[in-house]
């Protein structure tokens, strides 16, 4: 049987020089991995590089040669990162269990009867030694706020970590309150040479997305703003973090694209629409006008307003993220669209942009809006944009160029800005005639993340 989207490979030619790991915002809980002497309270309004990583990579930790390092993610207080040999990496706060590993009580092993230091195996990376034990060769990687998910190369799922809701902890699963070491969580009862596996997960603030090669999307965790795509009883929230098929419109509609944000979620099906549930208060789900006000929620997937296939003349969105109340889209061309709350420039619009003429919504725009960058000229992408993050009001963007642009609300320096005021509109971070090329960012909750690469 033919499958409807590949299992994700590792890169077949490794960048070389490798990848350096770069990081700004607050490092107050050790979530920007740069050690306990260096991190702990420091605040990093420009891009720093990780000298811990650097030397990491001197020492061959990543992989032979030399190696680096091929993604990351950054969590509400936590970060988690791919080196070259497919090895999980975390750091951060771990109250939860979303490092995948202990940070307390942890024996030294070069020391009889003494204890690594708590404040090292946080403000540090370490591996996720669990998976590494079971030869996870991880090539996806998802953090929400107190979660974490993995894909290996073979479409094996691991989660692990905690689900928090409006009351407190609602745990990780019927059977679990916190889970601190990577679990299986989805079976799947595929007929002989029909075998589904998973290749891609996409993480919220305290849900998950799940992709399979089949072309469904699961969904679990925290449903109370419907980013479940299902109702759930208020006595029965537990049953949330049990993963649950999605339908999109009809049962025939396969998914090819999924999409987090805070508290609400996405889809692209294979015809190219695009679909949005969940918390909706400022018009986040980019369902329209037709959708707000319906107790601020959309609970099943609607298509979202004017980013199909036809209205993109041919493009699809390729990716989609949100924070906290806003939503950005790209597409196969390089163009990045937006919608939700605008009041922290968010959106990346101009104060005079023609979408905020319209009075009945000041602070947030419903339906998406196409943002212009720097490069851009008469509307026409010069330099497209390859990868995108947004933080709760932050976003950050990549071009094929290695251009880094951050805009939105500028808290705890996580702009990158070396400013104290919000950007409105796309800045530059990483320059295309610096000596650093940008490669992959990450937007977490006040911290951010980029791999760059030396010229």
């Amino acid at each position: 049987m033919t499958t409807l989207n590949a299992i994700p490979t590792p890169p077949t030619n490794p960048a070389r020089p490798a990848l350096q790991l770069f990081g700004w915002g607050t490092g107050d809980d050790g979530q920007l991995g740069m050690g306990p002497t260096i991190d702990l309270g420091q605040e990093y309004t420009k891009p720093k590089r990780n000298l811990w990583v650097e030397t990491k990579i001197g020492e061959d930790a990543f992989g032979e040669n030399d190696a680096g390092l091929e993604e990351i993610a950054a969590g509400g207080m936590h970060s988690l990162l791919i080196d070259e040999s497919g090895t999980v990496w975390s750091c951060g706060v771990n109250d939860e269990g979303c490092l995948g590993r202990l940070t307390k009580d942890v024996p030294d092993p070069e020391k009889p009867g003494a204890f690594l230091s708590s404040e090292a195996l946080s403000a540090e990376f370490h591996p996720v030694q669990a998976l590494l034990d079971e030869g996870f060769r991880a090539v996806r990687i998802a953090a929400g706020d107190n979660i974490s998910a993995a894909i290996s190369s073979q479409g094996e799922l691991r989660v692990w970590g905690s689900f928090r809701d409006s009351k407190g902890r609602l745990g990780f699963s019927k059977s679990s309150d916190q889970q601190f070491f990577p679990e299986s969580i989805l079976k799947f009862t595929s007929k002989p040479g029909t075998m589904e596996k998973c290749v891609d997960v996409a993480a919220g603030n305290n849900h998950l997305l799940v992709l399979t090669t089949h072309g469904n999307v699961y969904a679990l965790g925290v449903g109370e703003e419907g980013q479940l795509g299902r109702k759930i009883i208020q006595r029965r929230k537990i049953n949330g973090t049990v993963p649950e098929k999605i339908v999109f419109g009809t049962r025939s509609r396969k998914a090819v694209v999924i999409g987090a944000a805070g508290w609400h979620s996405f889809a692209v099906d294979e015809q190219g629409d695009v679909w949005g549930w969940g918390m909706n208060t400022m018009g986040q789900t980019g369902t329209g006008v037709r959708q707000l006000n319906v107790d601020d929620e959309v609970q099943s997937p609607q298509k979202v307003v004017g980013l199909s296939k036809a209205d993109l003349k041919g493009e699809t969105v390729v990716q989609i993220v949100g924070g906290e109340h806003h939503t950005l889209f790209r597409t196969s061309g390089g163009k990045v669209y937006a919608c939700g709350r605008s009041t922290s420039g968010q959106l990346g619009l101009a104060p005079d942009h023609s979408a905020f003429k319209d009075r009945r919504f000041p602070d947030f725009i419903p339906e998406p809006v196409r943002i212009e960058f720097p490069g851009d000229k008469a509307k026409k992408t010069t330099d497209p944009i390859v990868q995108i993050s947004s933080g709760m009001h932050n976003n950050l963007a990549v071009t094929a160029g290695g251009v880094l642009y951050a805009w939105g609300q500028q808290t705890v320096g996580v702009l990158g800005t070396g400013s104290e005021e919000d950007s409105p509109t796309p800045t530059v971070i990483v320059r295309k005639d610096g000596s650093w090329t940008a490669v992959k960012a990450a937007c977490g909750g006040q911290h951010s993340l980029a791999l760059l690469r030396r010229k």
